[in-house]
């Protein structure tokens, strides 16, 4: 019996190594993928798999080195409360991760006032992750088939960040056969909620509109799949009444992550709208 037990935990032990190990690759890869800057490199979300490989790998040294599992060693009431907080946090996300994947979206036929492309990242050397580019391949192929409509593309740079993101998208389109004057530039938005606010204002800026007309307008919003829902609900809460989408695939080696986070973001957002009320109608 001892022997079974050793086998059976040697056995245990090597894949939560292995997994381990895989988690935090993954951390690796996906910080390649879009080089950071040390600040954000520190607040990176990509380090939840960091943290989860090493929880693994201890688990497995405390199995080799005890001859049991780490959650033997807890006390039935504790153990009953765990149970409990993860049943409740994994409804809570199976419950937002249902909106998440219904957001409204239209073909790129579509017609519309305005197109609002929405940043999604810049590397610490000023190039746009995949993720990003899709964004624009994709708001390109819209313009190209609707060249009436003017685009505004949203992304400003936080304080700990040499690079904006709206000028590289800008420059990404006009390679694409954009129209440089067919483009708004809105370079001070650090968040969604903000992509929203100072593009509706850049839009009555420059066509002199009023906020409410520019509230009233068909807008197409360009992002990726994960983003579209919430995207949309923030637009809605903001005031805006004709908002539709086109979503843009995410590349495959970044799905796990990106869904994982935007679970995370939905949560918080409701979170805020819970408590604060906001985001308020513009």
């Amino acid at each position: 019996m001892k022997i079974r037990n050793s086998v059976k935990n040697k056995i245990i032990a090597s894949v939560l190594i292995f997994l381990g190990f895989l988690f935090i690759i993954y951390d690796i890869v996906l910080l390649l993928s879009c080089p950071p800057s040390f600040i954000d490199f520190l607040k990176s979300f990509t380090h939840i798999w960091l943290l989860a490989g090493l929880f693994c790998i201890f688990t497995a040294i405390f199995r080799l080195k005890k001859g049991r599992s780490l959650w033997s060693t807890f006390r039935p009431k504790v153990k009953t409360f765990i149970v409990w907080l993860f049943s409740i946090i994994l409804l809570i996300c199976i419950i937002n991760l249902s909106f998440i994947l219904r957001p409204k979206t239209v073909s790129l036929e579509e017609k519309s006032d305005y197109l609002l492309l929405l940043g999604g990242g810049i590397d610490k050397n000023g190039k746009l992750p995949d993720s990003v580019l899709l964004r624009v391949e994709k708001a390109a192929e819209y313009l190209q088939k609707n060249p009436q409509v003017s685009v505004v593309v949203t992304g400003g740079r936080k304080d700990y960040q040499e690079y904006a993101e709206a000028p590289e998208i800008k420059n990404q389109l006009i390679k694409r056969g954009i129209a440089e004057e067919k483009i708004l530039l809105e370079d001070k938005a650090v968040d969604t909620i903000e992509n929203f606010e100072k593009s509706a204002a850049l839009l009555s800026e420059t066509y002199g509109l009023s906020l409410e007309e520019v509230l009233q307008s068909r807008i197409v919003i360009v992002t990726s799949d994960f983003h579209l829902r919430r995207a949309e609900r923030i637009a809605s809460r903001l005031g805006f009444t004709k908002v539709k989408g086109i979503a843009c695939k995410t590349p495959f080696i970044k799905k796990l992550h990106t869904y994982v986070r935007e679970i995370a973001s939905y949560v918080k957002l409701n979170l805020r709208i819970l408590l604060t009320g906001r985001p308020k109608k513009i």
